[in-house]
């Protein structure tokens, strides 16, 4: 007994030091493998931007005037920075120097940007681009879209100026008007097309969501209004839904406008999508490059997901508006009007000591389906222009009409 004993506690004592010895080996390889991809990415980098390291090294050594380099060298890397961002083709993806940075968060919180023309703009090399547009603002009856480029501010030039003076000269007092010289590039990018545009300045208050109970063949219709997906739009618009079930006791069909809803918060848009899928159903996806992917899943607060509804969107129907929008098309609601702007993309921004920031796409969306539609669009099912004349004349809103007529055919 003592002998098997014995021979037991070494075979025990044997697989311990086994276990042990096939750590200490797995551990070292992975470290080996580590420092072999750490030399390897460092060779990569090294070989890279050897070019500019020769570059400097020549400016440094032969260039002739010496004082000149030693001045210009923070101008030289911001702009080499500038283009070499610029080469990514992601008109999202941007390096702001010190002097164009907008520090865009703040401004929004401060609405320093919106006075004037109510439009987000972030300085190019030769000209500003207008990021964000907002509804029923003066920029948007001018129909001035993101992406627009701005060359001309009253016929100057202003290539060689930082935001802050293109901001000074688009600002101005109230009923005033400003003349912007604005190229718009295709869908290819390829070619642009450049038009002038007066632009009567004003102040321009939007709420996020408003809403209107119609009459229509003996039911009842709600009409909701969502200019802007920000903090609080979606318990504004359960406060609406009910208010108007306050009202008339029940709601029979609903129409979502979002025309002209061009951005904000991925987080509201879910919180809004909730309210009209079932429990945990994917409403949509999120892909990185360097995290993990995020289902975004509905937790279930209002029993709106049963109620027939009809969606209004746009060219300028963009970002958190187009993830409801493909969401509630994908679940066989029928969207009316015009493509969608396409964007569906989102940003993150890296702010550096020297004031300067990297504006850079950091992951993606997708609908419940896995469709992406970024740099593309959303498709309406029904495609109808508005009538600006009709609209003018009457204030008939023939998109609007259309809706209600589509809601009737699903009623019955």
């Amino acid at each position: 007994m003592t002998n098997k004993k014995a021979i037991n506690w070494i075979a025990i004592m044997d697989w311990i030091l086994l276990v042990l010895i096939g750590t200490i080996i797995g551990a070292s390889i992975m470290l080996w493998r580590q420092d072999v991809t750490v030399s390897k990415l460092v060779q990569e980098h090294e070989s890279r931007y050897s070019k500019f390291s020769a570059i400097d090294y020549l400016l440094e050594s032969e260039f002739y005037d010496q004082n000149a380099l030693s001045g210009a060298y923070d101008k030289m890397i911001d702009w080499a920075l500038v283009w070499y961002v610029d080469a990514l083709d992601d008109p999202y993806t941007t390096y702001l120097t010190k002097e164009n940075n907008t520090d865009l968060l703040n401004e929004l919180e401060e609405n320093a940007w919106f006075a004037g023309i109510w439009a987000v703009i972030e300085k190019k090399d030769d000209y500003a681009l207008i990021s964000e547009v907002i509804k029923r603002s003066p920029a948007a009856k001018a129909w001035l879209l993101p992406l627009d480029r701005i060359y001309m501010v009253d016929n100057q030039t202003i290539q060689d100026l930082d935001v802050n003076e293109v901001v000074s000269l688009i600002r101005w007092e109230k009923w005033t008007e400003v003349n912007l010289l604005i190229r718009r590039p295709e869908k290819n990018n390829s070619e642009h097309t450049q038009f002038s545009i007066p632009i009567v300045r004003d102040d321009v208050n939007v709420p996020s969501v408003t809403s209107e109970l119609i009459q229509k063949n003996g039911k009842n219709l709600l009409y909701l209004e969502v200019s802007i997906i920000a903090s609080h739009t979606t318990s504004l618009l359960l406060e609406e839904v009910r208010d108007a079930i306050d009202e008339v006791h029940q709601i029979d069909w609903i129409i979502l406008d979002l025309r002209w809803n061009s951005w904000w918060y991925l987080e509201e848009a879910v919180k809004l999508l909730w309210h009209f899928f079932e429990k945990w159903h994917v409403v949509v996806k999120s892909k990185y490059m360097a995290y993990e992917d995020i289902d975004h899943l509905s937790e279930w607060r209002w029993e709106l997901w049963n109620y027939p509804i009809v969606v209004i969107v746009d060219q300028l129907t963009a970002s958190a508006g187009e993830i409801i929008a493909l969401a509630l098309q994908e679940k066989w609601t029928p969207l009316i009007w015009m493509q969608t702007f396409g964007k569906w993309s989102i940003q993150s921004v890296e702010d550096f000591a020297d004031g300067s920031s990297l504006k850079y796409t950091v992951w993606k969306r997708y609908s419940p389906n896995n469709i992406s539609i970024d740099k593309e669009w959303v498709t309406p099912d029904i495609e109808i222009s508005r009538d600006y004349e009709v609209y003018q004349k009457d204030g008939t809103d023939n998109q609007l009409e259309k809706a209600k007529e589509e809601l009737l055919k699903i009623i019955k």
